[in-house]
């Protein structure tokens, strides 16, 4: 059994040497390798594709909460793509409970119109 855990971010280094950051979408014990969806790396090439790295210089990386909506939703991207239904749920529970966007209510107060790059100083 493989000590690694579907969707865990992780480090490693490719055979070329290339330092890659990404989430584990498999991983396999008697052969001691991983599939990874590359996130970010040193050689721009990789990101955004899976590849198959050896496990032995891998390190999980510290759970960092998502910052972002973008973020969310590319992990939400990868849950159906791997087909991780409980992952998934997370994921859009976690983004449907971020911040909120300031919302029109009916009678429209607090409602404050802002222009399309972000500043309510409208002309």
């Amino acid at each position: 059994m493989s000590k690694w855990t579907t969707g865990e971010w992780v480090q490693a280094y490719t055979d070329d040497g290339a330092l890659v950051h990404g989430y584990l979408i498999a991983a396999s014990a008697p052969i001691q390798t991983a599939l990874l969806q590359v996130t970010h790396s040193d050689n721009k090439e990789l990101m955004g594709k899976e590849i198959a790295v050896s496990d032995r210089g891998m390190k999980k990386l510290s759970d960092s909460p998502r910052k972002s909506e973008q973020e969310l939703r590319s992990l939400i991207d990868l849950a159906l793509q791997i087909r991780d239904e409980e992952w998934f749920n997370e994921l859009t529970g976690e983004l449907r409970s971020g911040p909120k966007r300031m919302r029109r209510r009916e009678d429209g107060a607090g409602y404050k119109p802002v222009n399309r790059l972000g500043s309510p100083d409208i002309r």
